[in-house]
């Protein structure tokens, strides 16, 4: 509409009658307008691709020829007067720059428009697809974790059975409260350093069955930690860890502790066992459940760093570092 009395405004200078101006000015917009529309329904359903200049170029080659060639004959077909057609004539090159000018910008806009568009979507179906995958590597990571501590509880609870009944229907049961609040929880749910510790302590009291006074646990836990958020089941693997390298290859007592602290919005957590080289060479499964643990806190935070083991004294020393600030 802007266009068409625009148009129309211009042609009143050079003093033609009113109705020739008012076909003119009508016949070269709405045809514009028609062939726009078009071009907008063309890119939208089949975009041209943006490594192919000469398709796009083509297409508004043809684009701009056609709306000139129909403008052309809806000219001669409404306006008889053989002096407003000279004029037409005349105007050509004018005209078809006009076109052009509008045809390209709209089709500039219009392929831009559906081309964001679709960078969107893309973009969207990639960050749901790496979403997918990395909760689906959490699940798996978890998953992998699990088994052989199931299986050892199941064989001292098959060896509890010849000889202490009320231990093994005890272990039974602490089994599934533990099985069960680990089917509940989703990998990647964060969940309150209080109830990881309520979780833990399901494990802590299967293991005490297994392994009696041999097992001592340790534990400093400042309160302020204990509302501080943290992936659901990630310390049950690496207490499981230090149990494992702690305990087998010895008959002695052991201690285990487990320190908490909070610092610079950071859950500090410490897992500490007594450490043998040679226990630990001889036993072909070391590293694998740090390893996965170090994998899903870089998955839930995208940093290398938080999670760090260090030897001291004879002591192994597991160090995990939760961020409280959520970006």
């Amino acid at each position: 509409m802007v266009f068409t009395i625009t148009h129309f405004y211009i042609l009143t200078d050079y003093n033609f009658k009113t109705e020739l101006t008012a076909i003119d000015a009508v016949i070269t917009n709405l045809t514009v307008t028609l062939v726009n529309f078009g071009l907008f329904f063309l890119i939208k359903n089949y975009p041209p691709k943006t490594s192919n200049f000469i398709q796009f170029v083509g297409i508004l080659i043809v684009a701009v020829s056609s709306t000139f060639y129909i403008q052309k004959i809806l000219f001669n077909y409404f306006i008889f007067d053989l002096t407003y057609i000279n004029f037409i004539t005349a105007t050509t090159k004018i005209r078809i720059v006009f076109n052009f000018l509008l045809i390209v910008s709209n089709a500039l806009i219009s392929f831009s428009w559906f081309y964001i568009h679709e960078k969107q979507n893309e973009n969207e179906n990639l960050n749901e697809n790496e979403k997918m995958l990395k909760e689906a590597e959490l699940i798996n990571l978890r998953q992998q974790l699990q088994p052989h501590f199931i299986f050892n509880s199941l064989n001292s609870i098959s060896a509890l059975l010849e000889i202490n009944t009320t231990l093994a229907q005890k272990m039974i049961h602490e089994l599934a409260d533990f099985l069960r609040g680990t089917i509940k929880k989703e990998t990647n749910t964060l969940v309150t350093f209080q109830t990881e510790l309520n979780h833990l302590k399901l494990y802590l009291n299967i293991e005490k069955i297994r392994f009696e006074h041999r097992l001592e646990i340790v534990t400093f836990i400042e309160e302020e930690t204990k509302n501080c958020l943290l992936p659901s089941l990630i310390i049950q693997p690496i207490v499981e860890n230090a149990i494992k390298f702690g305990l087998y290859g010895t008959t002695e007592k052991i201690e285990i502790t487990i320190t908490s602290k909070l610092k610079n919005d950071l859950l500090i957590i410490e897992i500490s066992n007594p450490f043998d080289n040679e226990t630990t060479e001889n036993n072909k499964g070391t590293g694998f459940g740090l390893n996965s643990i170090s994998r899903r806190l870089y998955l839930l935070y995208t940093r290398n760093d938080l999670l760090n083991t260090t030897i001291s004294n004879n002591l192994f020393i597991t160090q995990i570092l939760i961020p409280q600030k959520q970006v």
